[in-house]
């Protein structure tokens, strides 16, 4: 496991702890991330920097897009964007998916809890054949982007966990 993605772990941990209580993720924890993500780009040279660079602004342009139709907090998009400097490419494809899993099933967890499972299902399958959103609902999704996050690290670690993109 690299140093890269010991840090990913750490800032996404922080992220999701801080969005726990608050409901918000901060722009300096963000942005701080995100230098922190070229910085252990650089000992790799130029082309890792750029393709960290790229990764974060590839994610922040389709996370914005996601943020514009209500999908994701701000806070979210820009935290995506960061750790996606860490994972470079394509490691950055393989985090996104594991996110977007781990989101979902945060999505699930909570819908049971608040005993509103059955009525997300049905809004999602609605969606799915054209009809407008019904069910919404807001989510520390800090924590997705964590446990993402350590999943993507464990396969880093564990090949046989490594999803075959």
């Amino acid at each position: 496991m690299t140093i890269a993605t010991i840090v990913l772990v750490i800032v996404t941990c922080a992220a999701a702890a801080v969005d726990v209580r608050t409901r918000r993720i901060p722009n300096l924890l963000t942005g701080a991330a995100a230098v922190a993500a070229l910085a252990a780009a650089l000992p790799a040279g130029p082309t890792a920097v750029l393709l960290a660079l790229g990764m974060m602004v590839a994610a922040f342009g389709a996370g914005t897009i996601a943020f514009s139709a209500g999908w994701f907090g701000g806070g979210d998009v820009k935290l995506i964007a960061a750790c996606c400097g860490f994972a470079g490419f394509p490691g950055s494809v393989v985090l996104v998916l594991y996110v977007l899993a781990a989101g979902a099933l945060l999505a699930l967890v909570t819908a049971a809890a608040r005993g509103r499972l059955v009525a997300l299902v049905r809004s999602t399958a609605a969606v799915a054949h054209g009809a407008p959103l019904q069910e919404t609902m807001l989510l520390p999704y800090g924590v997705a982007i964590a446990a993402g996050s350590f999943a993507y690290a464990a396969s880093t670690v564990v090949p046989a966990l490594r999803l075959p993109v």
